[in-house]
């Protein structure tokens, strides 16, 4: 019992003696500037680095019908995994699911082989994984 008294004392007694001092951080300003491109980066939103396999891509007359006609038929076949329609001058791409390691779309694209054949694998910003 004493022993915790006299515990208790030097805790009283050491928190009672400490005095707060003031800090001075020396930094480079190049810092703050990259503190403030990492932010604005993560404020725009696009997504982190990950992969998606590309089920088309083509240029053309009548190429933004076909990229929505292959994304429906993927849509159908595959609900749970998104597809995504981009245009980039002058094809449109329709690449699919949000995946983080590049093994992960590897393995989706062995799975869709037989009805697209000429899909592969391409790194890409995807979303994130929803939370459950």
């Amino acid at each position: 019992m004493n022993c915790k008294r006299i515990i208790l004392f030097l805790f009283f007694f050491t928190a009672a003696n400490f005095s707060f001092a003031q800090v001075t951080v020396v930094a480079d300003p190049a810092i703050d500037s990259l503190v403030a491109k990492h932010i604005r980066i993560n404020e725009e939103g696009k997504g982190f680095p990950g992969f998606r396999v590309q089920i088309f891509s083509d240029s053309g007359n009548g190429a933004r019908e076909r990229a929505n006609e292959k994304r429906s038929a993927f849509v159908s076949k595959y609900p749970d995994v998104p597809a995504y329609l981009d245009f980039n001058n002058p094809n449109f791409i329709v690449r699919v699911g949000d995946f983080r390691t590049k093994l992960e779309a590897r393995k989706f694209l062995n799975t869709i082989n037989v009805e697209f054949p000429y899909a592969f694998v391409r790194k890409d910003l995807i979303q994130p994984p929803p939370v459950e």
